[in-house]
Formats: C-alpha cells, sequence, structure tokens
C-alpha cells in the first residue's frame, strides 16, 4: 500500500514540475519577446549555427548589428544618440517633479485624514456620519494618488504625454478644481 502511494506521489510531482517548466518557460518568453515554439530563424534557436561548442545559447551579433544599423538610420533620435539621452534626461527630471507635486498632495490629505479621525473620535453620533464621509472622500483620493503616482513610473517612460495628462486630471479631481 505504501509503494503505490509512494509511486502516485512521484508521478504527480513529476506531471506537476514538467507542467510547471512550460509554464515557466512561456513566462519567460513573453517577458523576454522570444518564443521557443517558432519556426522564425531571428526568434531564439538553438541550432548549430547558434550554439557555441559548450552547448549554450550563443548571441547572432550580425543580427544585432544590422538591426541596430538599420534603426539607427532610420531615427537620428534612437537610443544611445545623444539627443535621445537628453531628451530622455528632461523627461525623467518632468516625471520626478510631478511626481513630488503627487507626494505633496498625498502628504496633505494624509494630514486631513488625520484631522478628521481625531475630530471623528471626539464627535457626537449626529457627527460621525458626516465625517465617516469625509473620510471615505479622502481614502478614496489617496488610492486615486497612489494609483497616478505608480503610473508616472510604470508607464511614463514609453508614453509620457497621455500619462502626464491622466496624472495632472486626477490632481485636478483630487484638488476639486473645475475645468475653466
Amino acid at each position: 500500500m505504501k509503494k503505490i502511494y509512494l509511486l502516485c506521489c512521484v508521478a504527480a510531482l513529476t506531471v506537476i514540475s514538467f507542467s510547471c517548466s512550460q509554464q515557466l518557460q512561456r513566462r519567460y518568453d513573453q517577458r523576454h519577446g522570444t518564443s521557443s515554439g517558432s519556426s522564425d530563424p531571428s526568434d531564439r534557436s538553438y541550432d548549430s549555427d547558434y550554439r557555441s561548442n559548450s552547448g549554450t545559447y550563443k548571441r547572432d551579433y550580425d543580427r544585432v548589428l544590422n538591426d541596430s544599423q538599420r534603426n539607427d538610420s532610420q531615427n537620428p533620435g534612437s537610443p544611445g544618440s545623444a539627443d535621445y539621452n537628453q531628451q530622455l534626461i528632461s523627461q525623467y527630471q518632468e516625471m520626478d517633479k510631478l511626481g513630488e507635486v503627487v507626494l505633496y498632495e498625498l502628504d496633505n490629505l494624509e494630514s486631513r485624514y488625520n484631522v478628521l479621525i481625531n475630530e471623528y473620535r471626539t464627535a457626537k453620533s449626529s457627527q460621525k456620519g458626516v465625517l465617516a464621509d469625509q473620510l471615505d472622500k479622502v481614502s478614496a483620493d489617496q488610492l486615486v494618488l497612489y494609483r497616478a503616482y505608480t503610473n508616472i513610473y510604470r508607464n511614463g517612460k514609453t508614453n509620457w504625454v497621455s500619462v502626464k495628462r491622466d496624472v495632472e486630471n486626477d490632481l485636478r479631481s483630487v484638488r476639486r478644481v473645475a475645468d475653466r
């Protein structure tokens, strides 16, 4: 009986490890933009042309050079150029400035929240409902600002114009400023 149980456990672990390794491989392929099952030779390949003598993956530098030369000729502001780097530095500075504004507003909301909590503790039961509504609004505004802050650094590099507009709109809504 114990042998059968042990055999079943070993078989189950083997099946689980095999399925986990496939899932991990798919996740790795998705994150790195490769496909282990693709027929395209420019994707990750383990053919003999790309293998070193030790059997490990070897990068095709001829293809990398051709791609980078083609990209450089198409876009003068490509990664690695001085103009691109300067634009990126100024964009990161703008992102940091907007992030500081969001953090400042979060500090203000935290102070407001602390004041309201202290008032709530000493309030009469008739005032607690109004204070609870105000506390809910402050908590919702904090959540909006936390999301805006993470949006700056998560999506800011790839789509700064849209992210900046969204964060500024979030700041206006938190400050309760109407569009004029």
